[in-house]
């Protein structure tokens, strides 16, 4: 493999262990919740059904889901069948984890291609810090966007190992692995991933070396590009033979077409910035907003500087062509930015690589001139120093301060109490200053002068986000879930006769839909009927669980609407509060209840 390519064993093993194998921590400790119930949901209709081809859209049991490919579906729902995988919120997120993390790796490499494995390290740990990327319609959820990560950071990688390589068979196996990363973003987000052949594309068509190699390995990419066609077509081609224009106005009009010009959902519009000002937000919580930005114009001057340089000009036609062209719609999400992440990140790794490279050298030439100015103004005083034990002792405390230092980077202030002996350490200020006087004193100028610089750029790391980061990993977010598997189970020891639900269709979440789906048969009112509430929580034979509307519960507490005394005869049941949705628990499901007759207010 040609040199470069590989990040080097330590980093590799660094990058995995801090950050790739975190995020399968927890995968099952939250619910299955919004869009990532739009999927699940898919993938247990396959299960269900075995209809492999038409994966169903929540709500409906048996209305085809076609916005989108299958693929992903087929990932999930594949080892699950097999019992590779259990049928629970671990199974459904465990694929996303393995492709967030192989990402990752991919980052990583991308990162050595540019400088350093250092700056892939770097730009690894500002994605896993970047807080919506891992917990808001990220990639530890069954969602769509850990492929499309996946696909663009395995394609960019694979693109400029083909350019590197000189070796007919590595390019062939380069070509290969791009079009395999392609198909995996098409067959699973579809256009979505029309941004990664447009940068490599553009990277190409702007190098005089890349155009060559184009030319040199046209029948390579083309035959790869035909099986990916082949691959990608019959799905598409079943599609519309069974659905007709029908197809085409879901995939291109309502959800491309429409997202872009207009919206499907009004709350989806935003200003024209809202992906650079929410990046600087994000990025700015870690500490790397300027950091990024100082990065981006860094690249952008050596990609002048250094012509040809491919791996600074793809990142930048990576990060900012597709940001720029999205800003122009009207309807905009977060996760849309997801897979040009790593483009800023490497970014924000790139301005903090150059320091630890080249800024030890001018400290070092410092260092000589002050030791040596020292030499002729103290000699006496230098010659008493340069013994055997003082030397010691001064590198003692060298090493002391510089460790007090490491500590306050990597756990935050230092503050230890020792009987009247109070010693604290609040910043780096003091440490480093010690550790650079003893240092120079010591003669060690070299091991000080890079010392000083780690301990620098190690202060402007994301650490205490990554702190933060590990602890959201394992914190427990499952109410539905903990309410559903209880009145499972108390059904299942009274014989229960399922739910009744009185919430207008479009007013129930997909989340909870999902998640009460399971508690069969269903009673469902066509209009809010809070008299016949009664009936399900007065202990008579149709007791049952309910789900409701606030103001249905309100209703019927109060008797709103009921030609009886409903006021009389109400029973107050314990309940779960899902925002204006109650989860109403009577008689023996009272034990999976908050508490007996409160209220949201309550709460």
């Amino acid at each position: 493999m040609h040199q470069g390519l590989r990040p080097g064993r330590f980093w590799l093993a660094l990058v995995l262990t801090l950050c790739c194998l975190p995020l399968f921590v927890g995968l099952g400790r939250a619910d299955i919740e919004n869009d990532e119930a739009i999927y699940s949901f898919a993938v247990d209709r396959i299960l269900e059904t075995g209809d492999w081809l038409e994966p169903k859209s929540i709500p409906n049991e048996d209305f085809a889901f076609i916005e989108k490919p299958p693929l992903k579906f087929w990932i999930v729902a594949g080892p699950m069948r097999l019992g590779l995988l259990g049928h629970d919120e671990f199974g459904m997120r465990f694929w996303d984890a393995v492709m967030g993390g192989v990402a990752f790796l991919y980052v990583l490499a991308i990162g050595s291609l540019l400088v350093s494995p250092i700056c892939g390290a770097i730009a690894v740990l500002y994605l896993f810090v970047h807080w919506p990327l891992l917990f808001e319609h990220g990639i530890r959820t069954n969602q769509m966007e850990a492929p499309l990560l996946l696909a663009y950071c395995g394609g960019v990688f694979h693109y400029l190992a083909w350019a590197r390589s000189e070796e007919r068979a590595a390019r062939w196996r380069h070509i290969a692995a791009f079009v395999a990363c392609f198909v995996l973003g098409f067959m699973t987000k579809f256009v979505a991933v029309v941004f990664l052949p447009l940068a490599v594309g553009l990277t190409a068509l702007s190098l005089a070396d890349h155009r060559r190699a184009l030319v040199r390995d046209w029948r390579a990419w083309g035959v790869a590009s035909a099986i990916a066609v082949v691959i990608m077509a019959p799905w598409f081609v079943w599609a519309t033979m069974k659905y007709g224009s029908f197809l085409w106005e879901t995939l291109l009009e309502a959800h491309i077409y429409q997202r872009f010009t207009s919206y499907l959902d009004p709350n989806h519009v935003k200003p024209w910035d809202h992906y650079i000002t929410s990046m600087w937000y994000w990025f700015g919580r870690s500490g790397g907003d300027y950091i990024v930005l100082l990065g981006l114009v860094a690249v952008a001057v050596q990609v002048v500087r250094r012509r040809p340089w491919p791996e600074g000009l793809v990142v930048l036609y990576w990060g900012l062509l597709p940001i720029a062209i999205i800003s122009t719609g009207t309807s905009k999400l977060y996760h849309y930015a997801y897979p040009f992440l790593p483009a800023f990140a490497l970014a924000g790794g790139y301005a903090l690589t150059l320091p630890l490279l080249v800024a030890h050298t001018p400290l070092r030439k410092l260092a000589t001139r002050v030791r040596a100015s020292g030499r002729q103004r103290f000699p006496n005083a230098v010659r008493t120093l340069s013994s055997s034990g003082v030397r010691a002792g001064l590198m003692a405390v060298a090493s002391v301060a510089l460790l007090v230092a490491v500590v306050t980077v990597v756990f935050g202030p230092i503050y230890l109490e020792l009987g009247p002996v109070i010693f604290k350490s609040s910043g780096l200020v003091r440490p480093m200053a010690i550790a650079i006087v003893c240092g120079l004193l010591a003669g060690a100028l070299d091991a000080t002068s890079r010392s000083i610089v780690i301990i620098t750029i190690a202060s402007l790391l994301p650490i205490p986000q990554y702190r933060e980061t590990l602890v959201a990993l394992t914190s427990d977010k499952h109410p539905v879930r903990t309410a559903l598997e209880c009145v499972l189970d108390v059904q299942r020891k009274v014989s229960g006769p399922g739910l009744y639900v009185d919430v207008p269709p479009d007013d129930l979440s997909h989340t909870l839909y999902y998640a009460f789906r399971r508690v069969r048969p269903w009673v469902r009112t066509e209009k809010p009927d809070p008299p016949a509430l009664g009936a399900y929580l007065d202990g008579g034979p149709n007791e049952r669980p309910a789900l409701v509307t606030d103001s249905t519960y309100q209703a019927y507490m109060h008797g709103s609407g009921s030609v009886s005394d409903v006021r009389t005869h109400a029973v107050s049941p314990a309940m779960v509060p899902f925002n204006k949705i109650l989860l109403l628990l009577p008689g023996p499901y009272a034990v999976c209840g908050v508490d007996a007759g409160a209220t949201p207010a309550d709460r």
